[in-house]
């Protein structure tokens, strides 16, 4: 089989990345936003599956071993989040869905972790730098472009604390990815992240209600 142009590959990522966060943000589709994430995610699973080249082993811990640092990593994203809460939300949102809307908070909790957080590793981890590195002779700049587009986008929930608090973690977990080559490793750390967000409140800043 002929290798893909390269140009292919920059127009798929151009699409994908940029075109669709950029296209809902602007309401150039009139649908709901978890149907396009469900569809590249089957698309970008298929093709990890299919590709022997991509090694499965990055589904799972694939020999992770720096628990400690993770561990420091999500401690100061947790203490990061909650001081942003205390200076970004009134005092009646912090923690609002546990104590008022409990059984809304209990599903977040049992389906953001499958249906964000690893979707969306899958999404930008896995298959963006299997698919995305050769076009890139510099490393950092595959890590910083990755980080940089996660953040892009969190555009479609229209506020700057979702893209900047989405870029800068972002950088994070695309460095993480880039080293250790496990999606499993980045999805648990975005899921924790993302349970505390809407636990706490600031989870506020990253809904939609059409998704």
């Amino acid at each position: 089989m002929a290798p893909i142009p390269k140009i292919v590959r920059w127009i798929e990522l151009v699409a994908l990345f940029v075109g669709l966060p950029v296209a809902f943000y602007f309401n150039n589709l009139k649908l709901p936003k978890s149907i396009p994430l469900l569809v590249v995610f089957l698309i970008a699973l298929f093709y990890l599956l299919t590709t022997k080249s991509f090694s499965k082993k990055s589904f799972g811990f694939n020999g992770y071993k720096s628990w400690r640092t993770l561990s420091l990593r999500i401690l100061i994203s947790l203490l990061a989040i909650s001081l942003l809460s205390v200076i970004f939300l009134p005092g009646e949102q912090l923690f609002y869905l546990p104590l008022h809307r409990t059984e809304l908070w209990l599903l977040i909790m049992i389906f953001y972790p499958i249906w964000s957080a690893f979707t969306q590793e899958v999404i930008y981890r896995g298959f963006f730098f299997h698919r995305y590195t050769p076009l890139f002779k510099n490393d950092k700049i595959v890590v910083t472009l990755n980080g940089v587009l996660f953040g892009l986008l969190h555009i479609i929930f229209r506020n700057w604390i979702a893209v900047a608090g989405a870029t800068i973690i972002g950088f994070v977990w695309a460095y993480s990815y880039f080293k250790h080559r496990s999606i499993l490793v980045v999805s648990l750390e975005h899921a924790i992240v993302g349970n505390f967000l809407f636990t706490i409140g600031l989870g506020y800043f990253f809904y939609v209600p059409d998704f």
